[in-house]
């Protein structure tokens, strides 16, 4: 039976605080130390060329909370069109009065959000999509490049709709305050029906993700017309409509009199999350622009595909300079990193990516398979500072203190590193005694937003290395 809803029917604290800039390599006698000497902050400030490379990729691990739809066509980036599986987290219950039957049910629509200002390219252009249920389960391991063939039923279309990515049915105040426009479709209603039973029921389908996923694997979403726009879909939502009555004072006539009314309400049961699988399908063709500028040995990095950036972090001078010194009385302070970025000349707002993942290349696979966050060992987190035209890791003293301690057992993989825009979930904590607020990093998922390229200068990467040391009299 077609469109049926589920399967089947049924101590160094103080020291690294200081604030170190500019460009030095000096002895700071900052008074007696407890051990009767001095102590020296070497803070090496350096421009060093990073051995670097553009390597081109043409799949990405898709999974994330938001996905992308439609095609558009950047002559400096290039082609891409985009569709979308996901499976649907479940309510554990229906806020819905007992006094409700399923007789009053009356439909079920589907609503994609679309945050306005990650709409790509004319918002104009026609668009029609349809929709499909999936009659088989994801994989888990799905990749930007899935072929959702076999996944669904070409021949059963649950939903299709021609709609453009702009606010031409707002009023101009709705549109000024309204952040996020939203493209609705009629779904069946023996949906709604079926799902509404099936909570009444009390269906332990209800109780898990994985049970719910296994009665209804999912939807694929599918552009079938239009080019020259793409949206970032941030949600995708099922809400079930029904009616009920109630007694309302209406006037007629100049009169109040007392009246039967209909009401219409409805909840929302299902919608994509973080708990549940949910893939961009990404068809992509670099432009020969973009594959000129490598040509002519440009290092570029771009979003959500095209070309990532290879390097290798050049720890070994850096320890030099720590050997130097006579270590057995050294502690490493901190350790930042820079590398310059120039945007690319374009008249279609291409930026670089607003945040960076430096992972250590042969993590970078199994980095968004389990779902990491960086851990200041063997991966970072990097931030793009427009006003320094720059990205900037911050946090890597761990680094260099595990490389210094396994020395010289380090393999060249532990300087092999891979550049990948990002997208950060992040919490802040204020601590109500010292009044400091720590920032961690929650979630970490491929940058999906919208296209993004930079030119990032691999010639003059910045290096600020520091260590204490103890002069003993």
């Amino acid at each position: 039976m077609k469109h049926q809803f589920f399967a089947g029917a049924g101590s160094m604290a103080a020291l690294t605080a200081i604030l170190l800039t500019g460009c030095q390599n000096d002895v700071s006698p900052i008074g007696s130390s407890i051990f009767n000497g001095e102590v020296n902050i070497n803070v090496d400030s350096l421009t060093m060329k990073v051995a670097a490379e553009s390597v081109k990729i043409d799949k990405m691990d898709a999974r994330s909370t938001t996905n992308l739809l439609g095609q558009f066509n950047i002559p400096v980036y290039g082609r891409m069109s985009a569709s979308y599986v996901c499976q649907l987290l479940s309510a554990s219950r229906m806020s819905v009065p007992d006094s409700i039957g399923v007789e009053r049910v009356d439909s079920m629509k589907m609503f994609l959000d679309i945050p306005r200002d990650l709409i790509i390219g004319d918002s104009l252009a026609p668009q029609q999509l349809n929709v499909y249920r999936l009659i088989r389960q994801l994989p888990s391991g799905i990749q930007s490049d899935f072929d959702p063939s076999g996944y669904y039923d070409p021949s059963d279309v649950v939903a299709t709709r021609n709609y453009t990515l702009s606010g031409l049915a707002l009023s101009d105040s709705a549109f000024r305050n309204t952040t996020t426009l939203q493209v609705s479709f009629p779904l069946p209603k023996r949906w709604a029906v079926d799902a509404f039973n099936a909570y009444r029921a009390g269906s332990e389908v209800f109780d898990w993700p994985a049970s719910f996923n296994q009665a209804f694997p999912g939807l694929y979403v599918r552009q079938t017309f239009g080019k020259g726009a793409m949206a970032n879909i941030s949600a995708t939502k099922l809400y079930t409509y029904y009616h009920y009555y109630a007694t309302r004072n209406v006037v007629e006539n100049n009169e109040v009199v007392t009246r039967r009314v209909t009401m219409k309400d409805s909840v929302c049961l299902f919608r994509s999350a973080p708990e549940v699988i949910s893939s961009s399908i990404l068809d992509f063709e670099a432009a020969a622009q973009l594959n000129a500028l490598v040509a002519s040995g440009k290092k570029l990095l771009s979003a959500p595909l095209g070309y990532r950036l290879r390097f290798t972090f050049p720890a070994a001078e850096l320890l030099e300079q720590y050997w130097a010194s006579d270590h057995n009385l050294s502690v490493i302070n901190n350790l930042t990193f820079t590398l310059p970025v120039e945007s690319i000349t374009n008249d279609y707002g291409l930026l670089p990516p607003a945040e960076v993942l430096m992972v250590r290349t042969s993590d970078l696979e199994d980095f968004f398979a389990q779902g990491k966050v960086p851990d200041n060992r063997t991966s970072f987190r990097g931030t793009y500072s427009a006003s320094r035209g720059r990205y900037e890791f911050t946090s890597m003293r761990q680094y260099i203190v595990d490389l210094k301690d396994n020395y010289p057992d380090n393999g060249p993989e532990a300087t092999d590193f891979t550049l990948v825009p990002v997208t950060f979930e992040t919490e802040s904590n204020t601590s109500s005694y010292y009044g400091t607020t720590t920032t961690y990093v929650t979630a970490c998922t491929p940058y999906l937003e919208k296209p993004a390229v930079a030119i990032i200068d691999t010639d003059h990467a910045g290096v600020v290395f520091t260590f204490t040391q103890q002069l003993i009299k």
